[in-house]
Parts: C-alpha cells; sequence; structure tokens
C-alpha cells in the first residue's frame, strides 16, 4: 500500500485512495501480529513529519489508536513502533490537531442542521 492508496478516494468523506468504488470501509487493513494471529485495523489518517510517515491505526472496535511510522519499499509497506519519545510525541501532537479540527468541523456542521 502506497500512500497514495491511502489518500484521496474522491468519496468526500475521508483521506485515502483506493478506487472509484469506495464504499468507505475499505481504509481499514489487516496486520499480522507478532503471536501468528491477524488483526483488522482501521486507518484513521497519515501525517508527514521531518520526512517520514507515520500512520494513526485504530483497532476495529476500539476508540483508542495506534501510531507506526511507515515505510515503503517498491510495492511493499512496512509498518514499526516509534521507538523515540520525542519523535512518538510529536508524532502524536500533529495527530492530535488534525482529529480535534476534525472534531471541531464536525461540531459546527451539527450546529448548523
Amino acid at each position: 500500500m502506497s500512500d497514495k492508496e491511502i489518500k484521496d478516494c474522491g468519496c468526500g468523506q475521508h483521506d485515502h485512495e483506493h478506487g472509484d468504488d469506495c464504499d468507505c470501509e475499505s481504509n481499514t487493513i489487516m496486520l499480522d501480529m507478532e503471536d501468528g494471529t491477524q488483526k483488522e485495523y482501521t486507518i484513521l489518517d497519515m501525517v508527514e513529519l521531518d520526512g517520514k510517515k507515520y500512520l494513526a491505526l485504530s483497532e476495529l472496535g476500539s476508540i483508542e489508536y495506534d501510531i507506526l511510522e511507515m515505510k515503503e519499499d517498491g510495492d511493499s509497506v512496512e509498518l514499526s513502533y516509534v521507538d523515540d519519545d520525542d519523535e512518538y510525541n510529536a508524532v502524536a501532537d500533529e495527530f492530535e490537531k488534525i482529529f480535534s479540527e476534525s472534531d471541531d468541523e464536525d461540531d459546527e456542521e451539527e450546529e448548523e442542521k
């Protein structure tokens, strides 16, 4: 999956790309866990900071999210945890800004109705 596949599908509901037949549920991915199981996650958003790309992923049914660094290598993508606390905190701040802005926009839309 490339960052182009994650962003701008044109459905107007969210920021990712996976074709014209977006059903707003295809922003999910299956990840292989260390214990051999698989879990399905929703891609909440992606940010680029200091030349690196990061994803906010939420396990289906969860209100919490994980932040993973995304590295692309040709057609494949590697996701890894952010080990450095300062780097993690900087990325978390960026996602909080994005999600806060999104919440503010949702509140404004509700007030207009």
